[in-house]
């Protein structure tokens, strides 16, 4: 309280003379919200920390006419109590009085809020590329914000966000499932329409970091597979979307071949499976087996004709092969 009153005289001002900023940078939970109303609801007036406005220009009175028409202050700090006032029909709040442009009073609400730890990612970017798109550099951002030019592009980034699920970003940290700055990053990585989905899928299942960039790259990989487990529960969703971006390595051919083989067992005996696999490794083996089976009784044979009957039937599988087993 001593701070803000640093920044001017106290006033009581009317309720109805006061609007929002245009752009403000807090995000707070929906508990939190619940509780410092149940503790305004107890209190008056005098008892409340005053917020802290501006005096708007005569052409931002005229251009909030429509919303607002009878504001002549905007709040800088202390947005959520003003809400919670409005609720409970106070008739005037206390406010300090500072004299500042708009731009000003951003980044005065924004490194108040910063303080507080309460600036929600999304709403960080936004104010960014709010004095970005004004023609402020990176260099001259990183100054007035007191951060790392490589960390203002990192914020920046989160502007490829689109609108709905920037939307629904907002309102999940109001709901107290609040996505972090690491999450919109990937969320931002994503093509737009596949954004509000990936949005929605990290709040209700909590994914970490980690997971949401698996779950990520399967919907820019397979989205169609992926709508089809969004349903599972966390560790099953993770592990099945890791199965649609990871492609399973190809087994040794001498590996596919004997389980090619063993599919045969059923049909064909042990004896002629186990004398062609050892000739024969290749793609069409189950053909080779087959084509033997037309050439005569395997058991009856000598050593040297059942070589030629082996040779004779890999000739006849071809390239083509048979589509059916012959049992008997």
């Amino acid at each position: 309280m001593l701070e803000i009153e640093k920044e001017g005289k106290i006033e009581l001002i009317p309720i109805e003379q006061l609007k929002p900023l245009p752009m403000h940078f807090t995000v707070i939970g929906r508990e939190e919200e619940d509780m410092l109303r149940e503790d305004m609801k107890t209190r008056d007036v005098n008892s409340i920390d005053p917020i802290l406005v501006r005096k708007m220009t005569l052409e931002e009175i005229e251009e909030a006419k429509e919303k607002y028409p009878l504001a002549r202050y905007e709040i800088i700090d202390g947005h959520t109590r003003w809400e919670i006032a409005k609720l409970l029909k106070w008739n005037e709040m206390r406010a300090v009085v500072k004299e500042c442009s708009r731009d000003e009073a951003y980044i005065l609400n924004y490194k108040r809020n910063k303080e507080r730890g309460l600036v929600d990612p999304m709403l960080e970017a936004m104010c960014f590329n709010h004095f970005y798109q004004k023609g402020f550099t990176a260099t001259q951002l990183a100054e007035k914000f007191g951060v790392s030019e490589p960390r203002v592009w990192q914020i920046l980034k989160r502007m490829k966000v689109e609108k709905e699920a920037r939307k629904k970003i907002l309102q999940k940290a109001f709901m107290g499932k609040p996505i972090t700055a690491r999450h919109i990053e990937v969320v931002a990585a994503l093509p737009e329409d596949k954004q509000p989905k990936l949005v929605e899928t990290i709040a209700e299942k909590g994914l970490s970091v980690k997971e949401a960039r698996k779950v990520a790259k399967a919907l820019a990989t397979k989205p169609e597979a992926v709508e089809r487990i969004l349903e599972l529960p966390k560790p099953k969703l993770v592990e099945e979307a890791e199965k649609i971006v990871t492609p399973l390595k190809p087994k040794p051919p001498e590996e596919s071949a004997y389980e090619r083989a063993m599919e045969l067992k059923e049909h064909y005996p042990m004896i002629l499976i186990d004398y062609m696999y050892t000739r024969y490794k290749g793609k069409y083996l189950k053909d080779v087996i087959k084509a033997s089976i037309f050439i005569v009784f395997w058991e009856k044979l000598t050593e040297n004709e059942r070589e030629e009957v082996a040779q004779k039937a890999i000739k006849m599988a071809g390239e083509k092969g048979f589509e059916e087993p012959v049992i008997g």
